[in-house]
């Protein structure tokens, strides 16, 4: 007798992860679709403007996943507030890998998460359009630190970070790449960077869509989006009008500039975990 549900969701029975069905007998993450053929999964290092460009995506009329993956684990914030989304992080941990999870994603839907690339995750993501996303590696680690303490955040292994609520500066920076920085470059940087050379994946930068090369560098930024992704836009102009400012999950409530954060010390642990190499490697210079 055939089981009524299919093996990869009897894989998850029990789990407060709730799925909808479709017409085609696939079971999906969220109940509706957007208006594309493709799949969408956004892999970035942290703090790249992961949230940025899912509003990007939301706006151009894919359905947000609000499910955030890694491979062993995902972070299902799919009935969490923008508000408490960042101090309810382990509140939202499930234990199911990407071979699973993945499947849940339709067409005209999107995720993220902060996935490496290797054989079994470009396996699972093998029909998704990836979009790889990046950002100088400097101003990445400064507001990952800045994120941490403005969150419940903690690496794996860890419930709690003494120095969270001390006040931003040099000092803060130097205990964060003493406990916090060997993960996120090992576990979340260079494990990642492989996705740069992927002809089929869209390389694009947190600079691109801020603002930085400018207004036209940003609407082009959309329009490649949107093609990529399959998507007949509406002007760029009026996407651009909603998207930059806006509060997202991890926004931290301003630009990072880095300086402040940095002096010889910390610059020469930011070398010893191969920061320069990363950002030669995504184009950033050293």
């Amino acid at each position: 007798m055939l089981h009524p549900l299919p093996e990869e969701v009897r894989a998850i029975a029990g789990l407060n992860f709730p799925l909808y069905p479709c017409s085609n007998g696939a079971w999906s993450i969220k109940p509706t679709v957007g208006p594309s053929s493709a799949r969408v999964m956004i892999c970035s290092i942290p703090k790249a403007g992961t949230h940025l460009y899912a509003r990007l995506l939301a706006l151009l009329g894919l359905e947000q996943s609000d499910v955030f993956f890694n491979r062993d684990y995902l972070g299902d914030f799919r009935f969490v507030n923008v508000e408490r989304a960042r101090f309810t992080h382990s509140e939202n941990i499930l234990r199911i890998p990407i071979e699973i999870a993945s499947r849940f994603v339709q067409p005209g839907q999107f995720g993220y998460g902060h996935l490496p690339c290797d054989i079994a995750i470009r396996r699972c993501l093998a029909d998704f359009k990836v979009l790889f996303v990046t950002r100088e590696m400097r101003a990445a680690i400064v507001s990952q630190m800045r994120y941490v303490g403005d969150s419940d955040w903690c690496p794996p292994g860890r419930t709690e970070i003494k120095w969270r609520n001390e006040p931003n500066g040099q000092d803060k920076m130097l205990k964060y790449f003493d406990e916090i920085a060997p993960f996120i470059f090992n576990e979340r940087c260079h494990p990642m960077a492989p996705w740069a050379d992927e002809i089929d994946v869209l390389g694009l930068t947190y600079e691109q869509i801020i603002g930085d090369h400018g207004n036209e560098v940003q609407l082009e930024t959309i329009r490649k989006v949107a093609e990529f992704c399959e998507i007949r836009p509406p002007p760029p102009e009026l996407i651009l009008d909603q998207l930059i400012g806006k509060q997202t999950f991890t926004f931290s409530g301003g630009r990072t500039s880095w300086d402040a954060y940095w002096n010889p010390e910390i610059e020469a642990r930011f070398m010893t975990f191969g920061g320069s190499e990363l950002n030669e490697r995504f184009g950033f210079g050293a």
